[in-house]
C-alpha cells in the first residue's frame, strides 16, 4: 500500500536532497591539500603553484587537475603517471624530468620546456602547446592528437610510434628527429622543418606538408596518400616504397630523391632504381 506524502514533507525532502547535491558539486576536489609538501600521490587539484620550485621532487601518480604551474621549475622531477589535465603550465620547465605515461590532456603549455625529458607514453590530447621545446626528449608512443603544436621544436627527439592525428604543427621543427611508425594523418605540417628526420613507415595520409623542408629525410615505406606536397623539398630524401597516391606535387622538389618501388601519384609504380623522378 503506497503512502501519500503531504506537501510539507515533500518540500522538506526535496530541500534535503538539493542540499546533498549542492554539497557534492561545490566541494573542491576530494582531499586536495594545496599546502602539502610534494610527495608521490599528492592531490594538488585546483591549487595555485605558480612559479613553484619543484626540481628533483617525486610527484609520481600525483593528481593535479586544473592546477596552475605557470613558470614552475620541475627540472629532473618525477611525475610518472601523474594526471595534470586542464591545467595552466605556461613556460613551465620540465627539462630532464621523468614524465612516463603522464596525462596532460586539454592543458595549456605555451613555451614550456621538455628538453631531454622522458615522455614515453605521455598524453597531450587536445592540449595547447605552441612554441614548446621537446628537443632531445623521448616521446615514443606519445599521444598528441588534435593538439596545437604550432612552431614547436622536436630537434633530435624520439617520437617513434607516436600519434599526431589532426595536430596543428605549422612551422614545427623535427630536424634529425626519429619518428618511425608515427601517425600524422590529417596533421598540418605546413612549412615544417623535417630535414634528416626518420619518418620510415610513418602514416602521413592527407597531411599538409606544403613548403616543408624534408631534405635528406627517410620516408621509406611511408604513407603519403592524398598528402598536400606543393612546394615541399625532398632533395636527397629516401622515398623507396613510399605511397604517394593522390598526392598533390605542384612545385615539389624531388632532386636526387630515391623513389625505387614507390607508388606514384597516378598509381603507377616507380622502377626499383628511380632517382629524382618516377621512372
Amino acid at each position: 500500500m503506497s503512502v501519500a506524502l503531504r506537501p510539507s514533507r515533500i518540500s522538506r525532502w526535496l530541500a534535503g536532497l538539493g542540499l546533498v547535491i549542492f554539497s557534492a558539486l561545490s566541494v573542491s576536489p576530494a582531499h586536495a591539500n594545496c599546502n602539502a609538501e610534494p610527495a608521490p600521490g599528492i592531490n594538488w587539484s585546483g591549487c595555485d603553484k605558480t612559479g613553484a620550485e619543484l626540481s628533483e621532487t617525486d610527484l609520481s601518480r600525483a593528481l593535479m587537475r586544473r592546477i596552475d604551474l605557470s613558470g614552475a621549475l620541475l627540472q629532473g622531477a618525477t611525475l610518472e603517471r601523474a594526471v595534470i589535465t586542464d591545467a595552466s603550465l605556461n613556460e613551465a620547465d620540465f627539462t630532464d624530468a621523468n614524465l612516463r605515461r603522464t596525462d596532460f590532456g586539454a592543458s595549456r603549455l605555451p613555451r614550456a620546456r621538455f628538453n631531454g625529458a622522458n615522455l614515453q607514453g605521455a598524453r597531450f590530447v587536445s592540449a595547447s602547446l605552441p612554441e614548446v621545446d621537446f628537443s632531445g626528449a623521448n616521446l615514443r608512443d606519445g599521444r598528441l592528437d588534435s593538439s596545437d603544436l604550432t612552431a614547436s621544436r622536436f630537434v633530435n627527439a624520439e617520437v617513434d610510434d607516436g600519434s599526431f592525428y589532426n595536430a596543428r604543427l605549422r612551422g614545427a621543427d623535427f630536424t634529425d628527429a626519429t619518428a618511425s611508425g608515427a601517425r600524422f594523418a590529417r596533421a598540418n605540417l605546413e612549412g615544417a622543418r623535417l630535414r634528416g628526420a626518420d619518418l620510415s613507415g610513418a602514416n602521413l595520409e592527407q597531411v599538409n606538408l606544403e613548403n616543408a623542408d624534408l631534405r635528406g629525410a627517410n620516408l621509406q615505406g611511408a604513407n603519403l596518400d592524398g598528402a598536400a606536397l606543393a612546394g615541399a623539398d625532398f632533395t636527397g630524401a629516401n622515398l623507396e616504397r613510399a605511397d604517394l597516391r593522390n598526392a598533390s606535387i605542384r612545385g615539389t622538389v624531388f632532386d636526387e630523391a630515391r623513389l625505387g618501388n614507390a607508388t606514384w601519384v597516378d598509381r603507377s609504380h616507380c622502377r626499383p632504381r628511380s632517382v629524382g623522378e618516377c621512372g
